[in-house]
């Protein structure tokens, strides 16, 4: 069994008696399994870096989901617990490891200008320097070249537990939330559950975020209304709405409690026309 990058937990809330729907675009097929047998890999992380998802994102985020599925209220401080989940979701899942892999060369180029420019102060300081302060730079460029080459897992492992997570997370704890939920089972989930406009980010005034918490509930955020209640019953067009950004989010899988004939060819149009502003209030 291998280390999941969808938690466990998340995908139980769409799961019936520990049984989920599974539709894979790669084959295409469905099929049926249980939470802890899809969306991990094995060697996925280190041991160390999954006792810390655990035991400082995983759990302390657990009440907070459960309390919104069940259109509970949640303080300050428990929307700030399921932020920083929300925001290391959006990391943690395969395409935020290709993310980190493409962004490699253009960081690792950063990090060796910031170097040289440290090393050429050093032999203004000290011109005595120079010779050890080159042989160091011609190292320092061998070992970026081979980074940019390699792009080294430990860099995507890295990345997970950035402190610039605390800010991501104070970002998403500031948006307007809502909860909106169904009676019936209607709301889909994928392997790259976390939806905002990539230009838009989760800080500008026109930022949106969906998240399905359950196949009967999502969370949404949205900038610019205020005094949205927490809990709301959606209706058809923002379930759907929901759904095109979690099957346009997709890289491979899709979950969900029961499979609807509608699904399939859902899950395999090429495009989904995304609304924005889908979720204000009619003026």
């Amino acid at each position: 069994m291998g280390k999941h990058y969808v938690p466990k937990f998340y995908l139980r809330g769409f799961a019936q008696s520990d049984r989920l729907a599974v539709f894979d675009k790669t084959i295409p097929r469905w099929f049926y399994s249980q939470p802890k047998s899809v969306a991990n890999e094995i060697d996925l992380w280190p041991d160390e870096l999954e006792t810390f998802v655990t035991e400082n994102i995983e759990d302390p985020a657990k009440e907070v989901i459960d309390r919104l599925r069940n259109k509970a209220p949640v303080s300050d401080d428990e929307r700030l617990r399921l932020a920083r989940y929300i925001a290391f979701l959006w990391k943690r899942v395969p395409v935020g490891r290709s993310r980190v892999r493409d962004y490699t060369p253009a960081v690792a180029d950063q990090v060796r200008d910031e170097l040289n420019v440290a090393l050429d102060e050093l032999i203004r300081e000290d011109a005595t320097l120079i010779g050890k302060v080159e042989l160091r730079r011609t190292e320092i460029a061998a070992y970026i070249e081979k980074v940019k080459l390699k792009r080294p897992t430990w860099l995507w492992h890295g990345s997970l537990t950035a402190e610039s997570d605390f800010d991501v997370g104070l970002a998403l704890a500031g948006m307007n939330w809502m909860v909106l939920h169904t009676t019936e089972p209607r709301f889909l989930a994928c392997d790259n559950p976390v939806f905002f406009f990539q230009n838009d980010g989760v800080g500008n005034i026109t930022s949106e975020l969906t998240l399905p918490l359950s196949s009967r509930s999502s969370l949404v955020g949205i900038r610019g209304v205020a005094n949205l209640p927490l809990h709301c019953t959606a209706t058809d067009r923002q379930v759907r709405e929901i759904n095109r950004r979690t099957a346009s989010n997709a890289s491979r899988y899709l979950f969900a409690e029961r499979v609807e004939p509608w699904m399939e060819k859902f899950f395999l149009k090429p495009t989904h026309e995304l609304t924005r502003r889908a979720f204000h209030p009619p003026h």
